[in-house]
């Protein structure tokens, strides 16, 4: 419970110009203020969860400023993708929900445990699906290319290194099908593998028509701890920047 008393005194008008100007100005730059509050623990939050190969998905984690005649604020995301059409991804993250093939694609690519052996972090460019596999590839139908090796060669037996540095050289990437039916994106590469050489082809990506997110980021719990936590402290804040200034112009004493 946050109490505000205000002696007026003498002030002729006082209390009119509280109610009708500093009062509400007050509200708004706290809601602004929560907002922030807010905004910055949801952003904290998407750094701690996701793997972000820019900060863009951050950027995208806005706030609505409230102000004086609407006295609303609010934290929202806009990671939408106004080229393919694909909606906010992050309500997802925080709710769970379907994830469908867009912009006139038939599947999705799916990751697998051999890709993240070999790139653990953030995927490169390079070992995206389109660019392993030019558009319209048919199943059974091989392509070659290359790829660039990141970070440091690792030392010979150092088999630890070689599952977590991304392969270099060569590579023949194909569509095919498993003995279960799965759809998956194999990839063989003749530069550093798991034992120093080359390697049979691995199953990268699995692709599917649709796959279900499961809830793993609470942005809306997040900013609601967030705005209980500094609550009192940002209209602490809002009160100094208007009330007291303007109540000290005015001849007011005002505590909290």
């Amino acid at each position: 419970m946050i109490t505000l008393k205000c002696d007026l005194g003498d002030v002729p008008g006082g209390i009119e110009k509280m109610l009708g100007d500093d009062l509400p100005f007050t509200i708004a730059r706290f809601l602004t203020m929560q907002a922030q509050s807010g905004q910055t623990a949801a952003r904290a939050g998407e750094k701690g969860v996701f793997k972000l190969r820019n900060d863009w998905t951050v950027r995208m984690t806005k706030i609505t400023p409230a102000k004086k005649e609407t006295q609303f604020s609010e934290v929202y995301t806009d990671t939408s993708n106004w080229k393919t059409g694909a909606p906010d991804y992050l309500p997802r993250q925080d709710t769970g929900g379907e994830k469908v093939p867009l912009a006139g694609h038939t599947f999705l690519a799916i990751p697998t445990r051999y890709l993240r052996n070999v790139a653990p972090g953030v995927l490169p460019d390079a070992l995206r699906p389109k660019n392993l596999l030019p558009p319209g590839v048919e199943i059974g139908v091989k392509y070659s290319g290359s790829f660039a090796a990141r970070g440091d060669r690792p030392r010979r037996g150092d088999t630890k290194a070689m599952r977590k540095r991304l392969v270099n050289g060569e590579f023949v990437a194909f569509i095919q099908q498993t003995q279960a039916g799965t759809l998956c994106i194999f990839v063989r590469h003749g530069g550093i593998g798991y034992h120093g050489g080359s390697q049979d082809a691995e199953p990268w990506y699995v692709l599917v028509r649709h796959a279900h997110i499961k809830p793993r980021f609470p942005m809306e719990d997040l900013v609601a701890a967030a705005v209980a936590a500094d609550q009192e402290k940002n209209f602490t804040r809002a009160a100094a920047e208007v009330l007291v200034n303007n109540a000290l112009k005015s001849g007011m004493r005002v505590t909290f």
